[in-house]
């Protein structure tokens, strides 16, 4: 499995909005629009060359019973440096950060190959980073209180 660095957004406005937006904070220039993808590059932050972000709706659902750190966030934000994939974390870190700033009304996540939850930023609590071991569906949501929103909040 390559790995994969995504930014969750939990915004009630339409996607194509969410996408614009997230893009003029990003600085990113749009490539194109395909089945509810917005593909958009832009230049590394951290290192010289191009990485690849990919906005759309976010269809990872949890099995029944299962509650995800994601569950609420209805829009994904896939980060991507394939010319220099160490860069990657960086890199979604950075967009992370960005986003929270430039979106502060937007809670956000940063996770690490859709098992590691990685921060949350939420408005009027900040942005926390988390220690190692804080999965996306962990057995118990304790870790993530009061950084993630929940369906019982």
């Amino acid at each position: 499995m390559s790995d994969s660095d995504e930014v969750f957004l939990a915004s009630d406005k339409p996607l194509a909005e969410v996408a614009a937006r997230a893009a003029e904070v990003l600085g990113l220039e749009l490539m194109g629009e395909e089945n509810g993808e917005y593909q958009y590059r832009a230049r590394g932050r951290s290192f010289d060359g191009w990485i690849g972000v990919f906005i759309e709706a976010n269809d990872y659902y949890p099995e029944p019973g299962e509650v995800q750190a994601m569950d609420l966030y209805p829009v994904r934000v896939d980060v991507q440096s394939r010319a220099l994939k160490e860069t990657q974390p960086e890199e979604a870190r950075l967009a992370f950060e960005l986003l929270s700033v430039g979106l502060p009304e937007v809670p956000a996540l940063l996770s690490h190959n859709l098992e590691v939850l990685v921060a949350a930023s939420r408005p009027g609590v900040g942005i926390h980073y988390f220690g190692e071991n804080v999965w996306l569906d962990p057995p118990e949501v304790e870790p993530w209180r009061p950084w993630v929103l929940l369906a019982d909040d």
